[in-house]
Order: structure tokens, then C-alpha cells, then sequence
């Protein structure tokens, strides 16, 4: 029996907390794998973590505050992960965000940690992260350009690219939802284009609606659904589209949970402008599993999901580059129903779980535990 330990300090519901679940609950599916979760907790604070980690049956202790950002809390936390270590004979800790690392590798464990490190930026790395990097046994980056980074940063280490995958049973493409479209004031007529992102400064929005701008003067019935939310909403884009004149072509959805993916096959295709918190950009892969184009900048870990005049189209960071493509996903339809078949295709051939899961075991294997039998096919991966 294998025993991992994932960790996960944060306890807001984000693109890598998704990731860090998933991979979770694919090894529980392994009978000789035990897997237990731990994230980060605050008194009398929802946890929408924990929530979905029950949702998936996926054991979780709390014997951890896991804090997001490094503060005194980490001490209490160094000396509670020994006692979990030993308490339940744990084989390998499975890290997913800076201060969980730092915690097993100031707690001794560095020899038994693997990191899931999910920038899309080959950025210069801070002390602190170079530190604990180089401490970590094992390293799994989403990105091929971070892996090459790394892998000059720290010669000889264990680091390789691993692709972060989609549910692909949940995200394919559907019918469009009549009932949705309708309650969204949408014509069957009407070109629909979507963007998901939480709606904050540096997701360059202003870019976005100067694009929508031009795009309206040629396609006057274009529609943009804004799914999402963000404390400064009103003034990011809402007072924008006013002043614009733009209310009738652009819909703010809000943020969806249980209809997200019946959203989501309402779009023609999807537009990404910048990367957010999640470096491997879980919104890009949910829309090509979905049969989306996807018309995106060349920021971060984009140009590696996105194949330009294949999946989508890549464009330079200006409205005018923005306008052009989507104007011309919506003109040329040929061209964006084979992006739609060849973006299904790319995640089934490289957004499966299943491959996910054996690069993983390969990474467990190389510590010397994870030999994995045949999977337990009543847990489908």
C-alpha cells in the first residue's frame, strides 16, 4: 500500500485546487493506493475545497492551517506534519502550491516530496521558491517551457512537462440549451463568443472591449458573454460597456457552477486574454474538450495549448489583432468547425486522465513506491 499525502494551501476553490482533486480522486481508483487530502482551513471561513473533496469521497484531515501566503502559521503546521507523516505511515507528500512545500521541506521531507507546479511563466524565480525547489525530490511542471527553465536552473534534478488534464466525460460537446440561450435574450442567429475569467485588473479587459468595439461595426449583432465575477466588476467592465455603448452586445452571465458547461457550449468559441492565478489556464482545456475554438494571446502557457490555425488563433496584445480574429472565426465557419473537431481530438489525445495518471506513477515510481496494478474499473477514471 501506497500512502500520499496531498497538500494544498489555499482554501478557496481555484484552477489548481481542481487539479490537485482530480488527481486525487483518478488514485483512488488504484486499490493499493491510499490518498488523503489536506488544505488550507480559517475558523468559521467556508471551504469550498473540502466541500468538493466530500463531494468526491476523498478522505481529508485537518490537522493543518495551510495559510496561502507565508506567515507565522507555518510553524505550527511544520510540527503537525510530522506527526501526520508518522501517525499515517505516509510514502510520498504531494505538494501543489508554494507554502506547502515550503512547509514538508522545513519539516524534513524533501526526500519524499513531489511538486505539481502549475506556472505557465518561465519567470525568474524568487529565493524563496529557488529554495524550495531545490529541495524537492521530484518536480512536474505544466509547462514545456517551464520545464526547460527548470531544468537549466537546476541541473540533474527529476523534472518533467506534464500535460493537466479535463474531465473529459463532463466537458464535450452538447446541444446548446434553448432554455439558457433564451434566458440570455440570445437569437439563434446570433454570434455568440465567451470569455471566462474572474474579472480583475490584470486580465486586460479594456483590451477585450476595444476588440468587441470593432467587432460590433462589422458584426452588429455579435453578442460576448462575461462569465465570471470580481470584486471591482463594476468599474473593470460594466462601466466600460456602458460608455461604449456596448449593453446590447455584451452579457454578463455571472458566475455558474451546476450550468457551467451548459454555458459554455453556447459559445462559438471562447476568447482568453490572460493567464490568471491558474498558470495552466484550466478554462482553455475545458473549452477544447468542449469542441472550442479558442482565439487567445501568446501570454504564458497559451502558446502551448492552443495550436494557431489548428485549436484557434493566436494574436498579438492589441484590440486591433483581437477585432481581426474573431471576426474572422465568425466568417469563415469551415475553418472554425475543423478548429472545433481538432480541439475535441487534441484533449482526447493529450487531456486524458488516464495518461495523466501514468506520468504520475512513473514520477511515484521513481522515488521507489506507486507500482500500480490494473485500475479498479468500479472507480472510473
Amino acid at each position: 500500500m501506497t500512502r500520499v499525502l496531498h497538500l494544498f494551501s489555499n482554501r478557496k476553490w481555484t484552477g489548481p485546487a481542481d487539479h490537485a482533486l482530480n488527481l486525487a480522486s483518478w488514485l483512488n481508483a488504484y486499490p493499493n493506493f491510499q490518498i488523503i487530502f489536506a488544505c488550507g482551513r480559517r475558523k468559521g471561513l467556508a471551504n469550498h475545497i473540502l466541500n468538493k473533496a466530500n463531494e468526491r469521497n476523498i478522505r481529508h484531515i485537518n490537522d493543518f492551517l495551510l495559510n496561502k501566503h507565508l506567515n507565522w502559521r507555518i510553524i505550527p503546521d511544520i510540527f503537525s506534519l510530522k506527526k501526520v507523516v508518522d501517525r499515517e505511515s505516509i510514502d510520498i507528500i504531494h505538494s501543489h502550491q508554494d507554502n506547502d512545500a515550503l512547509t514538508a521541506v522545513l519539516a524534513g521531507f524533501g526526500s519524499i516530496l513531489v511538486r505539481t507546479y502549475y506556472e505557465g511563466q518561465a519567470a525568474r524565480l524568487s529565493f524563496r521558491r529557488r529554495f524550495i525547489l531545490h529541495n524537492t525530490a521530484r518536480i512536474m511542471a505544466a509547462s514545456l517551457r517551464v520545464q526547460a527553465y527548470l531544468s537549466r536552473v537546476f541541473p540533474g534534478k527529476w523534472i518533467e512537462q506534464i500535460d493537466i488534464p479535463v474531465d473529459l466525460e463532463k466537458f464535450r460537446p452538447a446541444p446548446k440549451s434553448e432554455q439558457l440561450r433564451m434566458s440570455f435574450g440570445l437569437t439563434t442567429d446570433d454570434p455568440v463568443a465567451g470569455i471566462v475569467a474572474r474579472v480583475q485588473k490584470h486580465r486586460d479587459f479594456s483590451l477585450l472591449l476595444s476588440a468587441v468595439e470593432q467587432v460590433v461595426r462589422e458584426i452588429p449583432q455579435f453578442k460576448l458573454l462575461i462569465v465570471g465575477r470580481g470584486t471591482h466588476i463594476d468599474t473593470i467592465a460594466r462601466q466600460p460597456v456602458r460608455k461604449k455603448g456596448l449593453q446590447n452586445n455584451v452579457i454578463f452571465t455571472g458566475y455558474r457552477d451546476d450550468d457551467y458547461q451548459d454555458v459554455l457550449n453556447l459559445f462559438d468559441f471562447k476568447i482568453f486574454i490572460h493567464p490568471g492565478s491558474d498558470g495552466s489556464c484550466r478554462a482553455v482545456r475545458e473549452a477544447l474538450a468542449s469542441g472550442k475554438p479558442v482565439v487567445a494571446t501568446k501570454r504564458g502557457i497559451l502558446p502551448e495549448l492552443i495550436k494557431d490555425g489548428k485549436t484557434g488563433l493566436l494574436v498579438d496584445d492589441n484590440p486591433n489583432d483581437l477585432a481581426m480574429a474573431i471576426i474572422t472565426m465568425f466568417r469563415e465557419k469551415e475553418k472554425r468547425m475543423n478548429f472545433s473537431r481538432a480541439a475535441r481530438k487534441y484533449a482526447e489525445d493529450v487531456l486524458n486522465q488516464q495518461r495523466y495518471v501514468e506520468k504520475v506513477l512513473v514520477c511515484y515510481k521513481t522515488i521507489g513506491f506507486g507500482d500500480a496494478p490494473p485500475i479498479n474499473r468500479h472507480n472510473r477514471l
